[in-house]
């Protein structure tokens, strides 16, 4: 199949540069067929996840240019697209890890990597990224609590290849959190050789790239464009095929479908449902939808006032709400509801009157 009509426009947001591993400068140019051309509503704000502010096309940053000790495992859907299995982690720069005896810590081994700088991935590297992600505030320091990683105390670099967490408490959630975009490593030190007096370079991180991933970020023109390109040096994974990708931010939907059917670009994402259906169904583009398990959309009633306090009028609102109908008019039968409405009580938690 001619590649350029290969085309994965995704639906929903968590399939962004991040889905697709970016490319380093090479002795060689890479091709055009090592290429992959992105086209989206708009990009990064800012080259620093766990940054005030940092916007949603951050975390295609985070994922593809740093590392975290652990990810979540990939699986194919029914059609073969890849989406990820949030139960399951996998190592990343952590090549094993145990729990303590008594449940009161976990203990990473690293493996052996090295950073873009060319310096070794070590203990204190993830030591000083998780104590900045946890005392930086904002998005970064709450996801964190999340999984009860919330002081600097609880993280321990016992020797250049292992490191410990201290439970503040037990917490099933604290393994999960640590494969999202948050808890990545920066290369420590070269980000602190240029903090100018910052105890966490916020400053320069944000226009800057310190970490160890798959890809590398070439040149990054807010509101224009961001090109990243191949680590060859990888060893966090299997080595993406592609090269160096091109991230462009034509905010016009209408524009991004164009070239996406003229060939002029390989992907997108976030267009219009009725795009998405049209695209689907004139068979010239592969059209991949992956599931958003921290997204819903859902009728939100003003359960204080009446008439809305009595349980009985919410279940009837419930009851009487044509979800196939606004499944089809919204997005166009593209959609996937979290359960097939209110048809069977006994499956939801909503109180019997």
């Amino acid at each position: 199949m001619d590649r350029r009509r290969f085309i994965a426009a995704a639906a929903a947001t968590l399939a962004a540069p991040a889905t697709m591993r970016p490319a380093a400068a090479q002795t060689v140019a890479p091709t055009r067929a090592e290429t992959l051309l992105l086209v989206q509503e708009y990009g990064p704000n800012s080259l620093d996840m766990q940054g005030i502010g940092a916007a949603q096309p951050v975390n295609g940053v985070a994922l593809n240019c740093y590392d975290r000790l652990v990810k979540f495992k990939r699986i194919p859907l029914p059609d073969g697209t890849m989406t990820s299995n949030l139960t399951v982690q996998e190592p990343e720069l952590a090549e094993s890890w145990q729990e303590s005896n008594d449940n009161t810590s976990v203990t990473f081994k690293l493996r052996d990597a090295k950073h873009h700088s060319g310096r070794p991935v070590t203990a204190a590297d993830v030591k000083w990224s998780f104590d900045r992600a946890v005392s930086i505030g904002g998005f970064a320091t709450t996801q964190m609590a999340a999984g009860s990683m919330e002081n600097p105390e609880q993280f321990v670099a016992l020797d250049d290849r292992t490191f410990r967490i201290d439970y503040a408490r037990r917490d099933k959630l604290l393994m999960p959190n640590l494969g999202v975009t948050i808890p990545f490593v920066f290369d420590s030190e070269t980000a602190r050789a240029n903090a100018g007096g910052d105890p966490w370079a916020k400053d320069w991180l944000k226009n800057n790239v310190a970490g160890s991933g798959a890809f590398r970020v070439e040149s990054w023109k807010p509101g224009s464009e961001t090109i990243y390109v191949r680590n060859d040096a990888w060893a966090s994974g299997t080595m993406p095929k592609v090269r160096r990708i091109i991230t462009r931010d034509i905010p016009s939907p209408s524009t991004r479908r164009a070239l996406l059917e003229r060939g002029d670009a390989d992907m997108s994402y976030g267009l219009p449902p009725k795009d998405f259906k049209d695209l689907a169904e004139g068979g010239k583009i592969r059209v991949s939808g992956v599931p958003v398990p921290n997204a819903a959309w859902y009728v939100a009633m003003n359960t204080p006032s009446s008439p809305f306090s009595d349980v009985r009028y919410r279940q009837a609102v419930a009851w009487v709400l044509p979800y196939d109908k606004i499944m089809q008019a919204s997005l166009y039968g593209r959609g996937v509801p979290l359960w097939d409405g209110p048809a069977t009580p006994a499956a939801t938690s909503w109180p019997q009157p």
